[in-house]
């Protein structure tokens, strides 16, 4: 099993000598210097690890499996709670075949991609994508997706592999957690001869590399996106870039909060199928998503009168439905997303943020804005804890 064997590269003394040497980088980052999130250094660093060690034993193109990565445990790069995160690694000059059964996600894409941040220590650049509108299915869901280095040439589901190609990285979004990903798996048809499997020592030597390079990434990337926006504050959404989900809708930003305090979001959803919110360490992974509201999808929230939704970020429960929980974190960062557009989102629905005090925070929502209880919330908050744990049992049988 990839789990059991990731773990053991995890342990190994080589890919422990890594991880303490970025331990000692990690201390003079941003957010090495807030108290809250030095506590959690070392569950960020075996996450980090945990994630480069899947990706490395699950990396041989010769003997492609799918993997699932970037869930509890296995974090880097703020990975998106309402989203599943499946990896192919590919040769360019080989030929594959991916097999599956459509699920229920609201958006679903397939991105042929270069070596990305593990590898290349940068985001990845996309070179091919199909995406919910362009994938054929049968009518009980099954499709096939062949990738090769040939163009398409009018072929249905064929996404080509061009020279720089290394990986398909794989999204299913859900706005309601009780949805279902995707059921994938991959063969090659025909390609180079396989060459010797990697020992253990060569496979931590990969491991601790891949630690170096992600770590060093996820320490700039919030300096380019979140960092430059003014504490708490959304900028307009705006397409995402490069080494991002094509299609998709996106504002990024920074909070910090006094016990006191509360910041409120506002937005609408456009014609977005999927529009979501959550808050994220500064260590560039999400925060605790299946005991905390640390995230919430408009499947999820509660709507304003207006069709709008707000969202309020506080420390302690702020009586309002749609609370944000930052799970003990004075400082950290927001993101929102919106995927699924059928056109572009309008001025008007990106986000308004105010910081007020929770005294004040009645005179500060829309009106009719949506109030719940500690007692409200007991019944949302086990129905959290199952979908999340089932999501995990699915993973462990794939």
């Amino acid at each position: 099993m990839a789990e059991q064997r990731a773990r053991t590269l995890a342990g190994h003394p080589v890919v422990r000598a890594q991880v303490e040497r970025t331990r000692a980088e990690l201390a003079g980052s941003r957010a090495g210097r807030t108290a809250d999130d030095r506590a959690d250094l070392d569950a960020y660093l075996a996450e980090l690890t945990h994630c480069g060690a899947l990706f490395v034993v699950s990396s041989d193109p010769a003997r492609p499996r799918v993997l699932w990565n970037l869930y509890p445990g296995a974090q880097s790069g703020l990975p998106n709670p309402d989203t599943v995160y499946r990896y192919i690694r590919v040769a360019p000059e080989a030929r594959y075949e991916v097999t599956g059964r459509r699920g229920t996600s609201d958006d679903v894409s397939f991105q042929v991609t270069d070596a990305g941040p593990e590898t290349a220590g940068r985001l990845n650049k996309i070179m091919g994508l199909l995406d919910t509108a362009g994938l054929q299915t049968a009518a009980d869901g099954t499709f096939t997706i062949t990738l090769g280095p040939q163009a398409a040439q009018g072929a249905r589901n064929h996404l080509q592999l061009p020279p720089e190609a290394r990986q398909i990285m794989i999204r299913d979004t859900m706005s309601d957690w009780s949805q279902t990903p995707m059921s994938l798996t991959v063969r090659r048809v025909d390609g180079p001869p396989a060459g010797p499997e990697p020992g253990d020592d060569e496979l931590a030597a990969r491991t601790a590399a891949v630690v170096a390079t992600t770590a060093g990434l996820w320490v700039r990337i919030p300096e380019q996106y979140n960092y430059i926006v003014p504490t708490n504050t959304l900028p307009p959404a705006r397409p995402t870039g490069s080494g991002g989900l094509q299609g998709q809708y996106i504002t990024t930003g920074t909070f910090r909060l006094a016990d006191d305090e509360a910041l409120v979001v506002t937005a609408g959803k456009g014609t977005a199928k999927y529009l979501g919110f959550h808050v994220g360490s500064n260590w560039y992974i999400a925060y605790d998503y299946r005991d905390h509201t640390s995230s919430l999808t408009s499947a999820q929230a509660v709507p304003n009168p207006d069709g709008s939704y707000t969202w309020v970020v506080a420390l302690r429960d702020p009586g309002h439905a749609n609370w944000i929980d930052p799970v003990g974190h004075h400082e950290g960062l927001t993101i929102m997303r919106w995927q699924g557009l059928s056109a572009p989102l309008p001025p008007g629905d990106s986000p308004r943020v105010a910081l007020v005090k929770l005294a004040g925070l009645a005179a500060a929502l829309p009106g009719g804005s949506p109030t719940a209880s500690a007692q409200d919330r007991q019944p949302g908050a086990e129905r959290r804890r199952q979908q999340v744990d089932a999501r995990m049992a699915a993973l462990t049988r794939s």
